[in-house]
């Protein structure tokens, strides 16, 4: 092979396009990554003005800007700092990174423009900024807005019992609920904002709701997952999710316990969840409102059931049934 074919081979298996333009804009030669990047065949490229190649906008002040490079010819990046565009034939343009290299054929300047499309690129690194901005937000949310309003519920639950005249206390127990429907939905956006659109298993959702609970109750409560949990269907697994976080709200509200467990089984032919804890207990005559009302719903809604018992040998615990 002479060293004229070593050339060309050299030209041809390049992966960036290559152009080899004269003094006056003309491209002599164009290898085929060329012709792919701007949609044009070789024998289209040659004879044709390298300004053809940039954005119609940017056209009027190419031909000075390639004078001022034969003037001081050296191979650098082209426009360094700034974000370069080319034109497909199409008409469509895409993100470029261009170098530049001169060379003398035969007493003759040219110039080398070596031609790299950037789009993947540009969108990876757009994307991981959306997608840091995006945990950034979940963040705040789940560190600050979330723990405010969970603050708030608990505040608002320490003076309702002594409110008076009733209708006072009612209206308080109305507001806690909708803190707490907000908190759900929050953390239900949080889940999407975090991951980024991938699916989270429940497993990991209620592992990480567990775990986050433990900085309101003051322990780590004990979970056990049993079974092939994270096959339930979606209905099933959001009213877990929320059953779980309805369960675990009323033990930091109401039991004062210092420990409790949270069993999550998938049976044969159902869901089953129990929460259990060591506090003080229920009263005689438990209130058929609020959490205890939501989490009972959620179990008849899916044709199960949920029922609230005393604990041995202290506490309660809470037995949450659904077919599945």
């Amino acid at each position: 092979m002479d060293r004229a074919e070593l050339a060309g081979a050299l030209i041809d298996s390049s992966p960036d396009g290559l152009l080899l333009v004269d003094a006056d804009g003309i491209i002599c030669v164009a290898n085929p990554v060329a012709g792919k990047l701007f949609g044009k065949t070789q024998e289209e490229f040659v004879g044709s003005s390298i300004d053809e190649l940039v954005p119609h906008e940017y056209r009027h002040s190419h031909a000075q800007r390639r004078a001022d490079f034969a003037t001081a010819p050296s191979s650098r990046p082209m426009g360094a700092g700034l974000q370069l565009f080319a034109q497909h034939s199409s008409g469509e343009m895409f993100p470029v990174e261009i170098s530049l290299s001169p060379c003398t054929l035969e007493g003759e300047l040219f110039t080398i423009a070596t031609v790299r499309d950037v789009s993947e690129r540009q969108e990876s690194a757009s994307r991981m900024a959306m997608l840091q901005d995006r945990e950034r937000i979940a963040r705040d949310l789940h560190d600050m807005v979330i723990q405010r309003l969970f603050a708030a519920g608990m505040s608002l639950q320490a003076v309702q019992a002594a409110a008076q005249p009733t209708i006072v206390a009612d209206r308080i127990g109305a507001t806690i609920n909708e803190l707490d429907d907000t908190i759900r939905e929050l953390r239900s956006a949080i889940f999407q904002l975090g991951h980024h659109g991938e699916r989270r298993t429940l497993s990991a959702q209620i592992t990480e709701l567990v775990h986050e609970r433990a900085r309101h109750l003051g322990f780590e409560p004990t979970l056990r997952l049993v079974g092939d949990v994270d096959s339930l269907p979606d209905f099933i697994a959001d009213q877990l999710v929320a059953t779980v976080t309805e369960g675990l709200s009323n033990i930091a509200r109401h039991a004062d316990a210092t420990s409790a467990d949270v069993h999550v089984e998938r049976l044969t032919d159902g869901l089953s969840l129990r929460i259990s804890d060591n506090g003080v207990g229920i009263p005689d005559e438990p209130k058929r409102s609020g959490g205890l009302s939501n989490m009972m719903w959620r179990a008849v809604e899916l044709g199960g059931s949920c029922t609230v018992s005393p604990n041995d040998p202290a506490g309660t615990q809470l037995l949450w049934l659904v077919p599945a």
